[in-house]
């Protein structure tokens, strides 16, 4: 279902009174004559209501924008206005054409026509659209009344996506599914993945990271001061099911999440059959690469310090820290670790698994298997509740794990699902976890009602905190699926599209 445009008052343009009684702060400059003065415009819905909107780069509208980028160069504008606005009658979401076509507009005078699409871009996506100074083709119309109500909702839309930013569910989701290249070797390959905040109150998705789709997933500091993203542009395919895929060229980069300013630059890392990312003491920003054993075993972890300012790697030892995300092509997780201080329990193994929990004199007797999986337990933030999941063999076919939450003072089991899912899971806050369903879904689970508050759904992928090839846990004996290369897209599968930025972000200003 498509959706319209976001509901916008346009600008009344208001003549201020200059008589001798009047204001005289208002509308008039030094006896002149009178200023007109701008109404503001009412905010818009902010964001959008489904990661697929942003799929509008490679569906219907891109032969048409693609054209009236072409156009742009030429200053045609004419052929700019007519390309954009056939790019928008087959895509009304397409974000890039709304932009262009208001600049299009801007430069044939017809300033009131092009607030609706300036605005439809900047609300929809304002790290990306927001940043008005940066485009001097709009430098002329910002200086007139229109342009300058647009300047004005700008700033207020910029500290509306932060404080809804800040209280939102940040996840990791692709705007389609992965696709496997058709032919073996190294070559460009994209998670088709970026990180967004989600709003509850608007029940609406905010765009945080602009990286062409190459984001896999994201660790917050321990402070909560950065947030570091793990992404990858290069992917090596082997020519047989028995060998491992190989992450030819991964990157991370670190942002302040209050302003998305970068903390580093954007760090390459080496060819690994996998990657993890995590924060030491102090908020000490770390790296790990592992090569690959045999198919499904990793070789010795490497770690690395990251110095901020150059982006340089230091060699240090001490083994893996946790909290940390850790990424193959074929899945991810997180390792909880030190994050589940207050829980008691006698981890073994890798993946780690546990047949009781405590929480303080309070036992947890684990159900069904018997084991409780380590990467899905989380206490919440007042420590009353503690959510887990039950660890099955994924090769089984007759048995699903199962997720509870448990009452810390008594012990006492809630089952929300069985399902074949990784359950990762995250407190929202006190009463409201968040969890990975394995049918391409996050769900909010309410403490005071004991129900499901919210279900998002994103068929193509979602994650809490790092993406996997499939949503449900991997059996470990045969290769995962994937949709076939050159299914969904106009363009070649993981191939940027014409005129995509080649830099991990676009920077809010």
């Amino acid at each position: 279902m498509q959706t319209s445009l976001p509901r916008i008052v346009v600008p009344i343009l208001l003549l201020v009174a200059c008589g001798k009684g009047g204001d005289k702060n208002v509308g008039k400059k030094d006896g002149g004559p009178a200023v007109p003065v701008a109404a503001p415009i009412a905010l818009p819905d902010l964001g959008v209501d489904k990661i697929v909107r942003f799929n509008f780069i490679y569906e219907a509208g891109a032969s048409a924008y693609n054209k009236a980028r072409e156009a742009a160069k030429k200053k045609d504008w004419a052929e700019v206005r007519k390309q954009c606005e056939a790019a928008l009658a087959k895509d009304p979401n397409h974000l890039d054409a709304h932009r262009l076509l208001a600049i299009a507009l801007a430069q044939t005078g017809e300033n009131a026509a092009a607030v609706d699409h300036l605005v439809a871009a900047i609300a929809g996506d304002f790290y990306q659209y927001g940043n008005l100074a940066a485009e001097p083709e709009l430098k002329e119309f910002l200086a007139t009344q229109h342009g300058q109500a647009v300047a004005l909702l700008a700033s207020q839309i910029k500290d509306e996506y932060a404080k809804r930013v800040k209280g939102g569910l940040w996840l990791v989701a692709r705007r389609s599914s992965f696709k496997w290249p058709s032919k073996p070797g190294v070559q460009t390959g994209y998670s088709r993945g970026e990180l967004y905040a989600y709003d509850r109150a608007s029940k609406r998705y905010f765009r945080l990271t602009h990286t062409d789709h190459q984001v896999a997933g994201f660790v917050r500091s321990k402070s909560g001061n950065e947030v570091a993203i793990l992404g990858y542009d290069k992917i090596d395919k082997p020519a047989g099911d028995a060998s491992a895929p190989v992450i030819a060229r991964a990157w991370m980069q670190a942002f302040d999440p209050a302003e998305w300013k970068q903390t580093t630059p954007r760090i390459n890392l080496p060819s690994a059959r996998a990657v993890a990312l995590y924060y030491g003491d102090g908020d000490q920003l770390l790296v790990a690469t592992a090569p690959a054993a045999q198919r499904w075993t990793l070789g010795d972890w490497a770690a690395q310090s990251v110095d901020r300012s150059t982006g340089k790697l230091t060699k240090v030892g001490g083994g893996l820290r946790a909290p940390r995300i850790e990424l193959t092509l074929d899945e991810g997780r997180i390792v909880p670790g030190a994050a589940l201080e207050g829980v008691q329990a006698a981890w073994t193994g890798d993946p780690a698994r546990a047949p009781e929990l405590s929480i303080g004199p309070t036992k947890i007797a684990v159900p069904e298997s018997g084991q409780a999986a380590e990467e899905t337990v989380a206490l919440a933030p007042d420590g009353a509740e503690l959510a887990f999941a039950t660890a099955v063999d994924p090769c089984a076919t007759d048995t699903a794990p199962s997720l509870y939450v448990a009452a810390a003072k008594t012990g006492a089991l809630k089952h929300l699902l069985t399902a074949k899912s990784r359950f990762a899971t995250r407190w929202i806050d006190p009463t409201t976890l968040a969890y990975e369903d394995g049918d391409g879904g996050i769900r909010l689970w309410d403490v005071t009602s004991g129900r499901e508050a919210i279900r998002l759904e994103n068929k193509a992928g979602i994650a809490l905190d790092v993406l996997s090839l499939a949503s449900a846990p991997l059996c470990k004996q045969a290769p995962p699926t994937a949709e076939p290369a050159g299914s969904g897209d106009e363009l070649p599968p993981e191939e940027p599209a014409p005129g995509a930025g080649s830099g991990p972000v676009t920077q809010p200003q």
